[in-house]
């Protein structure tokens, strides 16, 4: 099983994860979260970390602290735009976006994608700066049909047939395109309003499977197979940058 997306808040969640076996991609938004899971890989070779400035941290932190390890990281994100829950100014979400767009495609890094409230003023950058994106829990009534023309991947997280915009998404993305998501524990307990206990991570991960299973009308074996087929694929795209 995967986790294409999640954020390690304690060794605790690691060891559940390793425990289990469940390959994912962590998330690093500052140089001593990145160090900290650069630790972490060490012990454990299938954790892989994403690397970025995100959008509710761009004016904090700083462009040549994270350079080296943005130029390091095999993916990049996640970064984005958001007008829903940040207060950072838009402009200085913006000009810090575009610079790690820039730097994604000069590299040939694949970008993990967080999109809140500005789905459509996102399209005209990444249209400007052709890369492999992997969007982040889009969670948007529109402009699916935008991104998938960009050829995007998709993460679907905990809330897919609960939150009628993910359970869109979740219907009509290529199966090819497809991986799923946590976003860490932290996420989960947000996505159900009530306390989850460690213990539960993979049974979310494996709800997720069942819902989508459901939705496509095809067997759950069937399209475990399918995204940990998807998973390895984009991480073939993502090790082919370094």
């Amino acid at each position: 099983m995967h986790d294409a997306h999640l954020h390690i808040s304690d060794i605790a969640f690691f060891k559940e994860m390793q425990k289990h076996q469940i390959e994912g991609i962590a998330n690093a938004a500052s140089p001593q979260e990145y160090h900290f899971l650069k630790e972490l890989q060490a012990q454990y070779p299938k954790l892989r970390i994403s690397a970025g400035i995100h959008p509710w941290q761009a004016d904090t932190i700083a462009w040549e602290a994270m350079l080296p390890i943005l130029q390091e990281a095999v993916i990049l994100g996640e970064i984005g735009l958001d007008a829903v829950w940040c207060k950072t100014p838009m402009e200085k979400q913006k000009e810090v976006f575009e610079k790690q767009l820039q730097l994604g495609q000069q590299l040939h890094k694949p970008i993990l994608l967080h999109l809140k409230g500005m789905e459509k003023e996102a399209l005209p950058l990444l249209r400007k700066y052709p890369n492999t994106y992997l969007v982040h829990w889009y969670s948007c009534d529109d402009y699916l049909e935008d991104y998938m023309a960009l050829d995007c991947w998709f993460t679907i997280g905990p809330s897919v047939g609960d939150d009628p915009a993910v359970t869109k998404v979740a219907r009509k993305i290529s199966l090819q395109h497809m991986l799923i998501e946590s976003d860490g524990i932290d996420a989960i307990r947000w996505c159900e309003q009530k306390e989850v206990p460690l213990a539960a991570y993979r049974t979310y991960l494996t709800r997720s499977i069942t819902r989508i299973a459901a939705l496509r009308q095809i067997a759950e074996a069937s399209l475990a197979a399918q995204l940990m087929d998807n998973y390895h694929h984009f991480l073939n795209k993502c090790e082919l940058s370094v």
